[in-house]
């Protein structure tokens, strides 16, 4: 069942490789004996995805193929929903739906007024203007656009046509944002990329109103550009500095006991 995100456990490194920023993930909604790995080094121009076999083999770094996406990805924030990657095209604010198994692009949408080219990034810059996500809820696209002056956009996206099924105004600045993540519809926003980081904004999709928070979060190698929510695993991934760290979160469950013996 869902819940609100009460506490994050200590990171658990994964692996050191690739360059200082980076993504990777496991398919957020696939069955359990699905575990593929896919990896994408840097935030810039980038096309080359790699599909490991299982998290083993991503450990070791063997047994993996190669993509080569028809276009170049922007920032970090992609995430492989139901056998397909969801990015944002280099230069541009338009989504792109690429299918693995049959190696094609399926859709592809411009985000109207979305920002891009570093416009609206996250605090550590890297063209993170437009970041994908999954929970129990399905697919989201935040960003942010001139209209609401900078403050984070939240959109329920068609995981099929990539259109706008509804947006929520956060109202909080972007550029001051670290990172952030959904967990069943809520928007979690860290205060910063850098050590010391927590988080520290909550956005209820549901009640479309906000809270602060104050929850730890332990940035161990002080430089996050990736964070997403695996809604199958009930973990975080991160990218660290290199490094490939997950977390594990603790959710607190509110039982409706109304009406029952």
């Amino acid at each position: 069942g869902c819940g609100k995100l009460t506490g994050v456990s200590n990171p658990i490194t994964i692996r050191a490789s690739g360059s200082r920023f980076g993504s990777w993930m496991t398919d957020t909604m696939t069955p359990s004996t699905d575990s593929r790995v896919w990896y994408m080094d840097g935030y810039y121009k980038g096309r080359r995805v790699l599909e490991f076999r299982s998290l083993s083999d991503f450990v070791s770094g063997q047994n993996f193929v190669q993509h080569l996406l028809p276009h170049p990805w922007a920032g970090t924030g992609h995430v492989v929903f139901n056998g397909s990657l969801y990015y944002n095209k280099f230069q541009s604010n338009v989504a792109v739906r690429y299918h693995f198994r049959s190696r094609s692009v399926l859709v592809q949408r411009s985000l109207a007024g979305a920002g891009y080219n570093n416009t609206f990034p996250y605090s550590w810059g890297g063209f993170s203007d437009i970041d994908f996500m999954v929970d129990e809820n399905g697919l989201w696209a935040v960003y942010t656009t001139n209209q609401n002056a900078g403050n984070i956009v939240v959109s329920r996206v068609d995981p099929h046509t990539l259109e706008v099924l509804r947006s929520w105004d956060t109202g909080y600045p972007k550029r001051s944002a670290g990172e952030s993540f959904m967990i069943c519809g809520i928007l979690y926003v860290t205060n910063s990329h850098l050590a010391g980081a927590k988080i520290y904004f909550a956005y209820h999709t549901n009640t479309s109103s906000y809270e602060y928070t104050d929850i730890p979060f332990h940035n161990q190698y002080s430089h996050i550009s990736m964070l997403d929510y695996n809604p199958r695993e009930r973990v975080l991934y991160t990218w660290n500095n290199g490094h490939q760290v997950i977390y594990n979160v603790t959710l607190f469950h509110v039982i409706n006991t109304a009406g029952e013996l």
